[in-house]
């Protein structure tokens, strides 16, 4: 069964350039090294430019985990922290269920 993740982060108007470089890094070597990645995509809502959210399909947890674990998730995650606005994000994990 295939374990989906929204992570949302709403970033600041000065942050996007260099947020948007360190995602590409994210989702290229994620979806290119990650074994048990199906999907891995970064998505900026329609209605707020300022409001992204990356959407992960993966084929299982043990696979979420090895991710979360990887050298680029380790290095790269704690870099999006400083591109944040202070609004909440999340980060919620779906079970497929149809």
């Amino acid at each position: 069964m295939s374990i989906r993740v929204v992570a949302e982060n709403h970033i600041r108007a000065d942050a996007v350039d260099e947020y948007l470089a360190v995602t590409k890094e994210l989702v290229e070597k994620t979806n290119t090294l990650d074994k048990g990645c199906i999907s891995y995509q970064l998505a900026r809502d329609s209605s707020d430019p300022l409001h992204f959210a990356v959407i992960e399909e993966w084929e299982d947890q043990a696979s979420l985990d090895a991710h979360m674990k990887a050298e680029h998730f380790t290095r790269l995650i704690p870099e999006l922290g400083k591109f944040g606005s202070g609004k909440p994000g999340g980060i919620a994990i779906f079970e497929r269920v149809y």
